[in-house]
């Protein structure tokens, strides 16, 4: 907080803002029908895009620059500037920036993990933990956390960010979706038939079916977040949303393989969407390659938020935006795709 202080944090606007940030685990883009995949696993996500035109803005060339939760949220929250195990210095943390301008901060999360909670949750004003199983093997859906989203999104505050996040399409997949929301199963589509001719083993292609109904139920889960947020616009003020995962997953794309890939670009290819109340995204910003380690840029944006050190050349957004890639652990990656 100490840091936040010294930049002398500020919004720009003395309208109502509520802002709230969806952090997915472990979804790759390439199956989300949003971005062209061949089942339809995000069918809501699709209809709201269709209903906001350009006020939802979907990020087509997204990455992440790590392939673990704790590595992919120290950069997202630092802007960039410091690693999982790197002490704080005089980087700044967005939620310390948040609270220094004036906004209250709810961290509300179906994700139990204690490095997250150590270094982001716990400069939340309000924290909201629904899930208290360490590890793959928790059952708790994402949906219950909706409720905890709607009472945040409700509460008599003027500024307001709230940041949610889920559990998403982490292994173990069956584990992400209610008991018998499996439309995939045993499936003999276009997709199965691709991964056949391309050599993938039969368990390979049967966690693809059950991941991708875990992206199915992720899909409803997000979009109602961004319903949400619509419908608590605040009188005479403006609202934004922002989604992405930490990372992405290998499930079969490249190879026999089904899980966290940092090895691989599947690890790292990622969903982002935006999605703001009072101005249309211009649509080039949609083509313009993005990496989540810069995503607090973007965030800040739609807070309104200003601080002294800005560096509005790496807010996808700006005008002065300057693209640099990542240095990932995988050769011949095409960020522009």
């Amino acid at each position: 907080m100490r840091n936040a202080q010294a930049a002398s944090p500020a919004v720009a606007t003395d309208a109502p803002s509520t802002v709230v940030l969806v952090l997915g685990e472990s979804v790759n883009r390439d199956n989300m029908s949003l971005y062209g995949y061949a089942r339809p696993t995000t069918p809501e996500l699709i209809a709201l895009s269709a209903e906001e035109r350009a006020r939802l803005l979907t990020l087509r060339h997204a990455w992440s620059t790590q392939a673990t939760t704790v590595a992919s949220l120290a950069g997202l929250f630092s802007f960039g500037e410091r690693d999982e195990d790197d002490p704080a210095g005089d980087t700044q943390h967005l939620l310390a920036l948040a609270r220094g301008a004036g906004y209250k901060v709810w961290w509300i999360s179906n994700h139990d993990d204690v490095a997250v909670d150590q270094q982001h949750a716990q400069l939340a004003d309000a924290v909201e933990m629904i899930n208290r199983q360490p590890g793959r093997s928790s059952g708790s859906l994402d949906g219950e956390l909706l409720d905890e989203v709607e009472q945040a999104l409700a509460a008599p505050t003027p500024r307001k960010l709230v940041v949610v996040h889920l559990l998403g399409a982490h292994p173990h997949y069956r584990l992400r979706m209610p008991p018998g929301e499996h439309p995939f199963d045993a499936s003999g589509d276009a997709v199965d038939a691709a991964m056949t001719r391309d050599g993938r083993a039969t368990w390979v292609r049967e966690f693809r079916q059950d991941y991708d109904a875990a992206i199915l139920y992720h899909d409803r889960i997000v979009a109602e977040t961004l319903r949400m947020t619509r419908r608590h616009l605040p009188a005479g003020g403006r609202a934004a949303w922002m989604f992405l995962s930490d990372h992405g997953q290998e499930v079969g794309h490249t190879l026999d393989h089904a899980g966290h890939s940092p090895g691989t670009a599947s690890g790292y290819r990622i969903p982002a969407l935006l999605w703001r109340s009072d101005v249309a995204f211009d649509a080039p910003a949609a083509a313009r390659p993005f990496r989540a380690d810069w995503a607090g840029w973007t965030l800040a944006d739609l807070m309104r938020l200003r601080w002294t050190g800005m560096r509005d050349e790496r807010n996808v957004l700006h005008v002065a935006y300057a693209w640099e890639p990542p240095a990932l652990p995988v050769k011949g990656i095409v960020f522009e795709r």
